[in-house]
């Protein structure tokens, strides 16, 4: 391999000096860490990967703009359900709140900003991650996943998917980290786009497990960046609310792995839909 680009070392240092800044008490810096930390995040994981020869910044920048543009509306939509009456100032927000926000229009830059990064995170993370994904898990035998499962599972997804619209509960969490990776993925294999399910069924075994490692790792780093940030959220669950690491209850993070699998199948539904060809 070559050495790593000169970005990557420019990614490591905006999170170096963005989260030195926020611990200073710099209140630009501290309102937007999330968003700077997850801007250098991905630079810096873009520049890993161009020492394997592909980088999205330098080889596909307009496919990494679609991706993070695609983010946008694919964290908005758990937003509405994190906040079904998001019509009324007076809520509920069922499972995690913000506090710190600057006044608009500046906090929908921050919102915009902040969102546009997730998918590219998880993704890219998840591409530098497969490597040792298949060392570790090698490749399967593979083999046909029958029609009438894939049906059954876009079913169960769709019905979790409308439990919480339908009758918003705190107690609902699960279902809607599991909803759209049960409810796209078969629906993303028939019409002949990236697939975990399609994955498994060629005996590729690394991406779908990279995925989840990557909805962890990028877990663990979103709830330590929110804790300097002053711009941040906090979270209130039925289910062991109060045992937390950093602000998130520890059974939350169970759900960073499938919500990574659902950012997964949302770009790639959502970018077929649109001109041209997502990287497979």
């Amino acid at each position: 391999m070559t050495r790593p680009p000169w970005w990557f070392w420019a990614g490591l240092a905006l999170i170096a000096a963005g989260m030195a800044l926020a611990a200073a008490g710099v209140a630009p810096v501290a309102q937007n860490l999330t968003p700077l930390c997850w801007t250098g995040f991905i630079v810096a994981v873009d520049g890993w990967l161009a020492r394997r020869g592909r980088s999205w910044l330098r080889d596909a920048p307009r496919e990494l703009a679609w991706m993070a543009a695609i983010s946008i509306p694919s964290w908005l939509l758990f937003e509405f359900y994190d906040r079904p009456r998001f019509w009324s100032a007076a809520g509920p927000e069922l499972w995690w709140h913000y506090s710190g926000l600057p006044p608009w229009p500046w906090r929908g830059l921050g919102y915009a900003w902040s969102f546009a990064t997730i998918t590219p995170a998880l993704l890219l993370l998840a591409e530098l991650l497969e490597p040792a994904a298949e060392r570790l898990a090698g490749r399967g035998a593979g083999g046909k996943v029958p029609g009438e499962l894939a049906a059954a599972l876009t079913g169960v997804g769709a019905i979790l998917a409308a439990i919480p619209f339908l009758w918003p509960s705190p107690y609902f969490a699960a279902d809607v980290w599991l909803a759209w990776p049960l409810l796209l993925d078969p629906i993303n294999r028939r019409l002949g786009r990236p697939s975990w399910i399609a994955d498994l069924e060629g005996g590729r075994r690394s991406r779908p497990l990279a995925l989840l490692a990557a909805g962890i790792v990028c877990g663990v780093l979103w709830e330590s960046w929110n804790m300097l940030a002053s711009a941040r959220w906090r979270y209130t669950v039925p289910f062991l609310g109060e045992v937390k690491v950093y602000e998130m209850p520890v059974l939350g993070f169970l759900g960073f792995a499938p919500f990574a699998l659902a950012a997964f199948d949302l770009y790639h539904f959502a970018r077929g839909l649109l001109p041209g060809r997502a990287p497979a």
